[in-house]
């Protein structure tokens, strides 16, 4: 074991990044454990956010704020520009489909069954390859979360919305930029 992390072929950063990340999804999986839930994507506990249409499996009302694991069904070029969030991790299990993930200088291509870490205060921004994609996201602490349930609506469907004719209008940009910086997230002009 000691070999591994001596001199680890992809740098101990990503080691220290890799062992924090399963030891969240551990103790995610023990607090889910003591509560005896089941969950599973239904209208009930699923939004449309822009294009997409996520479910909510865990939130941070279940979880005491540990965490929020959303099931998100993505289409692409529906993505927010580069920014960062001063407070919450993010990490992706890629379930179908192809992103590209731009974290810091990292430019990363992931399909499913990878898991993708983008930790608080890296810069980052993310799209797909494919047309749709379908991945678990886990955000720790909890609490960003709230932005999709806020400016989303509820799900009509578990497949796709229909494609929006315009984005958010001025004012309703500028209530969910309001509320985006609220909770953390910085902006970033280019990464």
């Amino acid at each position: 074991m000691g070999g591994l992390f001596k001199n680890p072929p992809f740098g101990r950063e990503t080691v220290v990044l890799i062992a924090v990340t399963f030891i969240k999804i551990f103790f995610m999986i023990e607090t889910l454990l003591h509560s005896a839930t089941c969950q599973k994507p239904t209208l009930e506990n699923s939004i449309h956010y822009m294009a997409h249409t996520f479910s909510f499996l865990a939130t941070g009302k279940e979880t005491d704020g540990a965490y929020t694991l959303i099931h998100c069904f993505f289409r692409k070029n529906f993505f927010p520009p580069p920014h960062l969030h001063k407070y919450e991790d993010e990490s992706f299990y890629i379930l179908e489909g192809v992103f590209n993930f731009q974290a810091g200088e990292k430019k990363i291509t992931a399909g499913a069954g990878e898991l993708v870490v983008l930790p608080k205060n890296v810069p980052h921004s993310f799209n797909l390859v494919t047309d749709t994609a379908k991945a678990l996201l886990l955000i720790t602490p909890a609490g960003l979360e709230t932005i999709f349930k806020e400016f989303g609506r509820p799900a009509q469907t578990l497949d796709l919305p229909p494609i929006p004719d315009i984005l958010p209008n001025g004012g309703m940009y500028q209530q969910m930029n309001k509320r985006l910086i609220e909770l953390g997230q910085v902006w970033m002009p280019e990464i």
